[in-house]
């Protein structure tokens, strides 16, 4: 890929992750202790997965695999 092909995927995975990211604050607002906690584990798998994503962005092999 090329790198603003890179750059552009890379500002927009954070910006679709900031949006989740005001979705899981906006649970862990609501009266429910269930609420609470599915937007904690959202939270948590943003801190999990963002990084994860731009790593697969910026690598630049995906899926080449040697054989022994």
């Amino acid at each position: 890929m090329k790198t603003r092909l890179k750059l552009a995927s890379t500002i927009a995975a954070i910006l679709v992750s900031l949006g989740a990211l005001s979705r899981f604050l906006y649970w862990m607002n609501q009266p429910s202790d269930l609420w609470l906690y599915a937007g904690a584990l959202g939270s948590l798998a943003l801190l999990v997965l963002l990084p994860g994503v731009i790593t697969l962005i910026w690598r630049s092999q995906l899926a080449k695999f040697k054989r022994p």
